[in-house]
């Protein structure tokens, strides 16, 4: 049970990176749009704190991961 929570942990963990590094992408776009005066403030915020709430995830997961001795990286 306890490998299972484990693997479920990590896969979560590969979903929470991925969707990281989306989001930087994302927020590249939108920055780039910013800069040629396009309205694009609005949804730049939203991406910068969705960004904010993917690292905070991403951090608890591993710490999860460490504490039940499974590599998390």
């Amino acid at each position: 049970m306890e490998k299972l929570k484990s693997t479920l942990l990590q896969k979560r963990l590969e979903v929470v990176k991925k969707r990281k590094e989306l989001l930087a992408l994302e927020e590249a776009r939108l920055v780039r749009m910013a800069r040629q005066k396009k309205a694009a403030a609005s949804e730049l915020a939203k991406v910068k704190k969705e960004k904010v709430a993917i690292a905070l995830e991403e951090a608890k997961l591993i710490r999860v991961l460490k504490q039940s001795g499974y590599p998390a990286v």
